[in-house]
């Protein structure tokens, strides 16, 4: 029983494998493209035809400074900076870039943005539920080279 089974094992395996193949190769084919011509050769093309400044550093992030100072003193608030939501003025709470609490209402700090075209809507929550949350919105300057976002 064994012996058969060792015998069916093996035929199997050797039937699996395959037969050997032919020992011949054949070189692939090259399909060589035609010379340009002295004119094509010089002129660029794509992205080499782009001139840009030497100052110009290809970067479309910008440094924002959070500038927060309200004045309340050691009131505990909470401020969100978020995208404004493009049916109101409202923060888009799925797309906010700082988050946390404010110390004696005040807060200094820099942000890092990838892009020039969005509004910005600031909302300070305070602990205590009596006193009314503050909004305020912001938008890129164009024209400053230092981009500010103040609450005050």
């Amino acid at each position: 029983m064994k012996k058969s089974i060792i015998i069916l094992t093996l035929s199997m395996t050797l039937t699996a494998c395959g037969g050997g193949g032919s020992e011949e190769t054949k070189a692939p084919a090259t399909v060589s493209a035609p010379a340009p011509s002295s004119t094509e050769a010089t002129k660029p093309t794509g992205i080499n035809t782009l001139k840009i400044d030497e100052q110009f550093n290809l970067s479309t992030k910008y440094s924002l400074n959070l500038d927060v100072e309200l004045g309340f003193g050691d009131v505990r608030a909470y401020l969100n900076v978020c995208q404004k939501k493009a049916s109101a003025q409202r923060a888009d709470y799925n797309n906010c870039i700082y988050r946390g609490p404010l110390a004696n209402s005040a807060l200094e700090t820099q942000l890092i943005l990838s892009r020039q075209d969005i509004d910005l809507v600031a909302e300070v929550w305070f602990y205590d539920s009596s006193t009314e949350p503050l909004s305020y919105t912001w938008q890129y300057e164009p024209n400053k080279e230092q981009q500010l976002f103040t609450m005050r």
